[in-house]
């Protein structure tokens, strides 16, 4: 698909991709927008991300994580540079901050605006905290139910 400059500026603040090849990362951060009343549409392979743009679905923020199995973050910040997309992407890694910088170049590169890193294993809060400091919205970002007593839980990869 070819896009023109102004196709992909106007995000669903309300909606996150999650593109991760662990099925417990996506669900982790899944559970983390539900709490914040996001609509959240996950991922294991980048292409199926960018067939989602393809077909409408603009969301405010995508997490995705540096070290794709069948893939890789490069092509799909390639593939976001090319569509315009308007949003923020939250880059995760368990890997080595060389490489997760290396990345950062080539979004930057792109046109892509990057939020600072996660680096694997993270808290909950820490995706929360993310989040909402990269949101459209920012400190007004949806804040949804009330917080919980519950332990937090480490993400891993």
């Amino acid at each position: 698909m070819t896009a023109t400059a102004s196709s992909y500026t106007t995000v669903d603040p309300h909606l996150a991709f999650v593109i991760d090849d662990d099925a417990s990362v996506r669900s982790s951060i899944e559970a983390v927008l539900a709490q914040l009343r996001m609509k959240a549409a996950s991922f294991q392979m980048a292409k199926e991300a960018l067939a989602s743009l393809d077909a409408g679905h603009h969301p405010a923020i995508i997490f995705l994580d540096v070290a794709l199995l069948r893939s890789d973050a490069i092509d799909v910040l390639r593939g976001l540079g090319e569509r315009h997309y308007g949003g923020v992407v939250q880059l995760m890694s368990g890997g080595r901050q060389a490489l997760i910088e290396a990345v950062q170049r080539i979004g930057v590169r792109h046109g892509i605006r990057l939020a600072a890193p996660l680096h694997k294993p993270f808290e909950r809060e820490a995706i929360m905290q993310a989040l909402l400091a990269s949101h459209p919205a920012g400190a007004n970002a949806p804040t949804g139910r009330e917080p919980t007593s519950e332990p937090s839980s480490a993400v891993n990869r």
